[in-house]
């Protein structure tokens, strides 16, 4: 009889670890907990300044890496690139936002400018082609060159 029920107890731990094994490896990897994003700081303004305070709607993930990658050279970017009278109109953050959008787009193979029109109405369906250019352009060449 102690046989019988040490026996029964190995068995009962084997399977306990078998279906622990089959837990671990069949979780998808939606069922894994997503790793927050850095939210770094850069100086805006004087002053050290994250994603989320930039922008206070919120950093969504595309925003937030390309903040975290091109932000060190916002501030001098937006204060003294050639913009257009459209930028003065919408200020500093919507500026920020929109140079960043262009260059997470511009480094995606096969976008364009027509591309950043439609990203960029999002925010601004009053934008055209014409205000939303110089973004497209100059944050390229200047923000994020080489991308």
């Amino acid at each position: 009889m102690r046989r019988l029920a040490s026996t029964l107890l190995v068995v009962l731990a084997l399977c306990a670890v078998a279906v622990a094994l089959f837990y671990v490896t069949s979780r998808s990897p939606q069922d894994t907990p997503a790793r927050p994003v850095e939210d770094k700081a850069f100086m805006i303004d004087g002053r050290p300044m994250t994603c989320r305070e930039l922008f206070p709607p919120g950093c969504d993930f595309d925003l937030q890496n390309s903040y975290n990658r091109w932000g060190e050279r916002l501030d001098n970017f937006v204060d003294t690139s050639d913009l257009g009278p459209y930028a003065r109109d919408i200020g500093f953050a919507a500026s920020a936002k929109l140079s960043l959008q262009a260059c997470r787009l511009s480094e995606t193979s096969g976008k364009t400018i027509l591309e950043f029109v439609e990203l960029a109405r999002r925010d601004h369906p009053e934008a055209g082609s014409p205000q939303l250019f110089p973004f497209w352009n100059r944050a390229r060449q200047y923000l994020c060159p080489g991308v």
